[in-house]
């Protein structure tokens, strides 16, 4: 008995497979995403990438105002009997989802996973969601607001009733070399000691004078598994904006001099920033989620003295975090 699966673009057809219904027949012989896959293989995501679409989502402050977002969307179903997708219907689900507001980027990728698992009869389906959010925040000098572009990043994955999501904010930074700035800031010494100043007005002056160290703009990512509802893109974005210097669009002279003298005083490798981020994450949710909880950091710096760029990324957990500092190594 021939068990080989029928192939609709090249099967053998005879005039009762068409005499009638020709219509249901066309329907039928061309829907060769539905009939069964030519080899036993699985395949674990197929579906569309590079989709941009606008969505609304609820401001990441809480106060209930909805904003819009570009986002770059990703689809994939897990195919088990099925030859293919049907990439129609992961194009109605996005479009159809993308004309209601929605609570966060997180709520949209689960739902949006879930629509596009029963739309393609699939076990399970992945959406990643990266989009632009323009977040309002008022600068730490004049409190004036400024409108700065930050990523919201999301991946759902649904297999049959069970749901995984992660969440995550992208945000621009600035650092400054900890290296050259303790360099500059020393080699003055003996230009001063000549000027006959005493080693405690040395000191002094030292503790007063910001020296100059090169800085970078970079990137900063906090991916985190959502496992509490506490976990928020707003306030991930807290957490980041006091764990680094992030830098934004609109700055009057006192906020520029305000930014660049603390990111000077407190100087920061992509390694620094990297660790500050992921305690400051362990700091604010330790007391709310599983020790299993997954957390990646990721620090990315255009470097300004080099050709290079610089990156540094964390990919741990908080129960390894809560193991790090209990024995001192934080």
């Amino acid at each position: 008995m021939d068990t080989t699966p029928r192939d609709p673009v090249n099967c053998e057809i005879t005039p009762a497979d068409y005499d009638g219904d020709f219509k249901k027949f066309l329907n039928t012989i061309t829907d060769v995403p539905s009939s069964p896959s030519l080899q036993p293989v699985e395949i674990d995501e197929a579906g569309i990438a590079n989709q941009q679409v606008y969505i609304q989502v609820e401001n990441i402050n809480g106060n209930g105002e909805v904003k819009p977002m570009i986002c770059d969307v990703e689809i994939g179903v897990r195919l088990d009997d099925h030859r293919g997708i049907h990439m129609s219907r992961c194009e109605e689900a996005l479009f159809e989802l993308s004309r209601r507001s929605h609570k966060s980027v997180d709520a949209f990728a689960v739902e949006l996973a879930k629509v596009v698992r029963d739309k393609q009869k699939s076990k399970g389906c992945v959406v990643k969601v990266s989009g632009i959010y323009m977040h309002e925040h008022p600068t730490k000098a004049t409190n004036r607001v400024s409108d700065d572009k930050i990523y919201l990043l999301s991946e759902a994955r649904v297999n049959g009733d069970e749901e995984r999501v992660t969440t995550g904010v992208k945000a621009y930074n600035i650092t400054a070399c900890p290296c050259t700035r303790a360099y500059t800031k020393y080699s003055a010494i003996p230009a001063l000691q000549e000027k006959g100043f005493t080693h405690e007005q040395i000191k002094d002056i030292l503790s007063i004078v910001i020296s100059g160290s090169h800085t970078q703009r970079g990137t900063i990512s906090v991916v985190i598994d959502k496992t509490s509802e506490e976990i928020t893109s707003g306030g991930i974005y807290q957490i980041i904006d006091g764990a680094t210097h992030l830098v934004h669009e609109l700055l009057k002279r006192p906020d520029e001099h305000e930014l660049v003298t603390r990111a000077l005083r407190r100087p920061q490798f992509t390694e620094d920033v990297a660790r500050e981020v992921a305690l400051s994450v362990f700091d604010r949710f330790q007391g709310v989620v599983p020790p299993e909880t997954g957390l990646r950091v990721e620090s990315v710096l255009q470097d300004s003295i080099h050709i290079h760029d610089v990156k540094t990324r964390i990919d741990t957990n908080f129960a390894r975090l809560s193991h790090a500092i209990k024995n001192g190594t934080r």
